[in-house]
């Protein structure tokens, strides 16, 4: 009798060891880890930008309206709270050769020779920023704002020289992410930017006042470590 027990015990533990074994290899596999925005990122982006360029002194004015394509790259870091709400921080460099030449008026609206032109070209323009957006998962739309840089070519052409600078002023605009992997991250974006004007001294004439301002659609593929 005891030989029967001592057997149908042994068999029994064997039973369940074995049972619960293979629950074990059965049970569904653990949840994937949820899609974090916190990290760092580079990338590099392309797109199109349009200018409003404004020439102006002692009632003469022109509007040069440079346009092209712009390309670069950008590097980041994004941090992501419990709440989905998303914070980072932004700086990009893009080179350009968006250019326009535009006719002069005078203060009565009498064009000067069509052999006197200004012409406005932007080479280069770069922006550091702060983001803010709320992550949906892989999904990510955001607003972002700050201080952008543009360097410019300009010149009245047959007047005395070129009024070649960099401008400084604001940026603000909104985009879209989508991690399309754990490390690859698609972005669309609009931006604009308003960096004011600077004064140049004439010659012969009173001070030349030139401004600009740009509105830039931007695509961008990053790697985010």
């Amino acid at each position: 009798m005891k030989k029967i027990l001592l057997a149908t015990t042994f068999l029994f533990v064997a039973t369940g060891g074995a049972l619960a074994s293979d629950i074990a290899v059965r049970e569904p596999a653990s949840d994937v880890a949820a899609f974090t925005w916190t990290g760092g990122y580079v990338g590099a982006q392309t797109g199109y930008v349009q200018g409003d360029g404004s020439f102006g002194g002692n009632g003469d004015h022109a509007n040069p309206k440079p346009a092209g394509f712009v390309g670069g790259l950008y590097a980041g870091a994004n941090y992501q709270f419990g709440n989905n709400v998303v914070v980072g921080i932004e700086a990009d460099m893009a080179w350009s050769g968006a250019d326009d030449s535009a006719l002069v008026y005078n203060s009565e609206g009498i064009p000067w020779p069509a052999d006197y032109p200004v012409v406005q070209e932007i080479n280069r323009t770069g922006a550091v920023r702060a983001r803010l957006g709320y992550a949906i998962d892989r999904w990510l739309p955001y607003i972002a704002g700050g201080v952008a840089f543009v360097a410019v070519d300009q010149r009245l052409v047959g007047a005395d020289g070129n009024f070649n600078t960099t401008y400084t002023g604001w940026t603000l605009g909104l985009g879209t992410e989508y991690a399309v992997s754990d490390n690859m991250i698609f972005r669309a974006e609009y931006r604009h930017a308003d960096l004011g004007s600077k004064s140049f001294d004439l010659q012969y004439a009173p001070p030349l006042d030139i401004g600009l301002k740009t509105s830039e659609v931007r695509v961008g593929l990053a790697y985010k470590f």
